[in-house]
């Protein structure tokens, strides 16, 4: 499996994805102001060591933080 095939399924398990990811993080902090190594902290505990870095990176070119 190709690394990008399982970082789509990380993000897709249980019908995740990027919005509705979005909206769950929103509620706890301000995406804007959301630093990179506390979001890489809290999206692995949450998502894994895989997918963290490109939920952040969506956030990061999303908000722009």
């Amino acid at each position: 499996m190709s690394e990008l095939s399982r970082i789509t399924e990380k993000l897709y398990k249980d019908n995740l994805n990027f919005p509705l990811i979005l909206r769950q993080i929103e509620t706890e902090v301000n995406l804007e102001d959301y630093p990179w190594d506390e979001c890489i902290a809290d999206q692995t505990k949450k998502y894994g060591e895989v997918a963290a870095p490109k939920i952040c990176g969506y956030i990061k070119e999303k908000y722009g933080n």
